[in-house]
């Protein structure tokens, strides 16, 4: 394929590292999964403490971003990537050897720590290396790499802890990470020296309306997509009758489908106007979800699944490269700054989705909540359209009134 023969080796290093990276931090968010009803049993915590357990990775994530940004932009990229998988190596083992819900929410909050050091860190890296023009590409592979690491997560954590014990997947996931910090402390190299003036001034970016609308797509999409996975299982489950293992077959469907179509949407933002490919994404999101609970049989389930994930895939991948694009012109070079902003929004969708979802279920039935949910989608996602080409056009007539001023 042409577009990886056009990469130097520096770019080919740094690409297969960021997806090693991203691979492991999902494959060890999902890895608990399968090994939570052995903890719901020998434990016997609570329904809000196993709660607080899901909930600890994404408020840890969402307190933790914004510090390892603007750190990795100050001391380079592979500094902040090798303390952020030595973090995720820590909190491995610490849930190997967790005996209370206590420490098992610790090791959770401290893998959510390590994922803010190295998720922005390995996008900032990737924007280092890559021109403008091949980011959307490479970004959009970074998402499928993340998307592969959730698909294979649970089915390897259920696979090893029934052929052995409860600490086996992580024994095993602890020395994978640490075959990888090895790894990137021997062969990664810091291409781009940092200089004092990339800093980017956050309250302006943040008041920028492209940055504006790309946090409004990111939030729409996260928690959409975090909103279905409390709230979708027991629906499907008492509607076709269907088992644990084709709800996780079903869930790994949508997944799949994200994973496919993110480097595909990643490659047409640098041919077309990524913009629209954003809120085309947030339309079919918006066109798609109802079908999750029209599905009659698991056949459409499983397409509706499907094409909700690869909604959620071309709507996310654009935005990538797009805060990149940013960034280059305002001249920064302040990557990991900004791709811990787009961290934080995702972070901020991991911990309102399933909010969302379980105080609309309180309130309605769940084929009547998701309807509500997406006409949201459809509605915030024309408002925030509107806004943008409302910027632009204030934004040309001043341009336009300047050059006429006498």
């Amino acid at each position: 394929m042409s577009f990886f023969t056009q990469m130097t080796k520096p770019q080919r290093t740094g690409l297969l590292f960021v997806i090693l990276i991203l691979f492991i931090d999902m494959l060890l968010y999902s890895l608990l999964i399968p090994i939570v009803p052995y903890f719901s049993e020998t434990l016997q915590p609570s329904s809000t403490m196993m709660g607080v357990l899901f909930s600890s990775y994404a408020v840890a994530m969402l307190l933790a971003t914004p510090i390892f940004g603007p750190i990795s932009d100050r001391l380079g990229r592979r500094t902040v990537l090798l303390v952020g998988l030595v973090g995720l190596a820590a909190s491995t083992l610490l849930f190997a050897f967790s005996e209370t819900m206590a420490l098992l929410i610790s090791a959770r909050f401290v893998q959510g720590i390590a994922a803010a050091a190295t998720w922005p860190t390995a996008l900032a890296l990737l924007a280092d290396l890559f021109p403008p023009k091949m980011r959307g590409a490479v970004m959009g592979t970074a998402l499928t790499a993340i998307s592969t690491g959730t698909l294979l997560g649970a089915p390897i954590g259920g696979w090893l802890f029934e052929i052995s014990d409860h600490r086996t997947p992580f024994l095993a996931a602890a020395a994978f990470t640490v075959i990888n910090i090895v790894l990137v402390y021997l062969f990664l190299k810091e291409e781009t020296a940092r200089t004092a003036s990339e800093k980017l001034l956050v309250g302006k970016f943040l008041r920028n309306p492209q940055v504006v609308f790309i946090a409004g797509i990111v939030l729409l999409a996260e928690v959409s997509l975090c909103l279905l996975e409390p709230t979708l299982p027991v629906f499907l489950t008492q509607k076709l009758s269907i088992t644990p293992t084709v709800i996780g077959l079903l869930f790994g469907a949508m997944t799949l489908a994200y994973g496919l179509i993110a480097p595909v949407a990643g490659s047409l933002s640098g041919r077309f106007n990524p913009y629209k490919l954003m809120f085309a994404g947030v339309v079919a999101l918006a066109v798609f979800m109802p079908f999750l609970v029209w599905a009659d049989s698991l056949w459409q389930a499983g397409i509706a699944m499907a094409l909700v994930g690869a909604s959620v895939g071309f709507t996310l991948s654009p935005t990538l490269p797009t805060l990149g694009g940013i960034i280059d012109q305002g001249g920064s070079g302040a990557y990991g700054t900004a791709y811990s902003l787009f961290n934080m929004f995702h972070g901020i969708g991991m911990v309102a989705g399933p909010l969302a979802g379980g105080i609309l279920t309180d309130l309605l039935p769940v084929s009547s909540a998701l309807l509500v949910v997406a006409a949201a989608v459809l509605g915030f996602g024309i408002l925030l359209f509107i806004q943008l080409k409302a910027s632009k056009a204030v934004r040309y007539s001043a341009q336009k009134g300047e050059m006429h001023t006498p």
